[in-house]
């Protein structure tokens, strides 16, 4: 080799040599990146691996706190509504709103409508789990998880692009499942703020007056009674019953009591009010069940009587026959509201009342943990995406 071949050769070896050193890093061999897309694709096998254990968890959780029946009924209904959704971003609950629905009925009135259902959507659920989330001291950035987006962060989805079908499916999937978890959290904090809606003046169900004359042993009286129906699921302290609040009814309406506001009147007498007697569904629909007796005055005995009658198989209504029995002059006589139908979601009400108790406050304190575990493998996997856009990935 002449001593021109020899400078062309090394003249060449050094131009490649030059360019080498100056490639970017997407253009080096896969082996010499910090990080590659096996990194990564670890990163959505762990965060795929948490959603499933996270959502299975949820399950057992709610079944802990309730019973088996409620669970599946719980998570059978959410998969029915969401049977069709193609991505995270469609899926959705229901609930009711009750605004116009808590306020204190005026006499003569009687609830003859259920309220509005509504739709929960993912953008709403976010919401409602952030503000759980927050109730209970955790930080959590749930929009990080682009429940309601199918735009994911940049450089996860630079990664997806490269990577197998199998693991975008299997993102897609987790993603799903994490997004499931949301809504799962977010209905039990909207049950809990419908709660706080009728936690002081119960959810009103009639407010009617009647008066009418009878004979009392050949005395003739004008009786009246008022009453004023509600649901509570938080007794008010003046309450007269056992002192205990709403039973725990795990959304079934057998058991459920139905507190009056009581007002009676005998002939010229005043008003007698009394505060909030207690009536079972479960006792009255297997006949007419009337209160002790109270003393109006020192001749005069009233009790409240009242029947469930009917009821719709859904619990969307319920009627009631009510009635104030008068006891005066050696003889007894009634006067009667009548067979009253009044409309409420009674099943989704069962629900909210629920919410009161300790132990569902402790489920929507572990489905909070549960989210902000599975959210600590999603921010690993983005900051892993991250670190591999950044030196590998162009």
């Amino acid at each position: 080799m002449s001593r021109h071949e020899r400078k062309l050769v090394n003249a060449t070896a050094y131009a490649v040599a030059l360019a080498v050193g100056l490639a970017p890093a997407s253009a080096l061999p896969a082996g010499s990146c910090p990080v590659n897309l096996d990194d990564v694709k670890a990163k959505i096998a762990n965060f795929a691996n948490r959603a499933d254990t996270e959502n299975s968890g949820a399950e057992k959780d709610i079944e802990s706190a309730t019973n088996k029946n409620y669970a599946k009924e719980f998570i059978d209904t959410f998969e029915k509504l969401n049977k069709a959704a193609k991505d995270s971003t469609q899926l959705v609950n229901t609930a009711y709103n009750l605004t116009g629905y808590t306020s204190p009925l005026p006499e003569g009135k009687i609830q003859d409508k259920l309220p509005p259902q509504v739709t929960l959507s993912m953008t709403n659920a976010m919401e409602l789990a952030k503000a759980a989330a927050d109730e209970d001291s955790t930080k959590l950035d749930i929009a990080l998880l682009r429940c309601n987006q199918n735009v994911e962060d940049a450089a996860l989805a630079a990664a997806l692009d490269q990577l197998d079908n199998n693991t975008v499916s299997k993102f897609k999937e987790a993603k799903r499942k994490a997004c499931r978890l949301v809504h799962l959290l977010a209905d039990l904090q909207d049950k809990k703020e419908k709660l706080d809606q009728i936690r002081t003046n119960g959810y009103p169900l009639f407010h009617l007056h009647k008066k009418d004359k009878k004979d009392f042993g050949g005395k003739e009286r004008t009786i009246q009674l008022r009453a004023d129906l509600r649901m509570y699921p938080i007794y008010p302290k003046n309450v007269v019953s056992t002192g205990k609040d709403q039973p725990f009814l795990l959304g079934q309406l057998e058991g459920i009591d139905l507190s009056y506001n009581s007002y009676f009147k005998f002939s010229d007498n005043n008003w007698t009010t009394l505060n909030l007697y207690q009536y079972f569904i479960g006792d009255t629909e297997k006949g007419e069940l009337c209160m002790p007796k109270i003393n109006l005055t020192s001749s005069v005995k009233v009790a409240t009587c009242v029947r469930v009658e009917d009821r719709d198989p859904n619990w969307n209504w319920i009627k009631l026959h009510v009635r104030a029995k008068y006891w005066y002059n050696g003889d007894s006589s009634a006067v009667s509201l009548g067979s009253r139908k009044v409309a409420a979601p009674f099943g989704y009400l069962a629900k909210v009342s629920d919410m009161k108790e300790k132990k569902m406050q402790d489920l929507k304190s572990r489905l909070v943990k549960r989210l902000s575990s599975l959210m600590g493998d999603y921010s690993a996997m983005i900051e892993k995406a991250q670190q591999w856009k950044e030196s590998c990935g162009g």
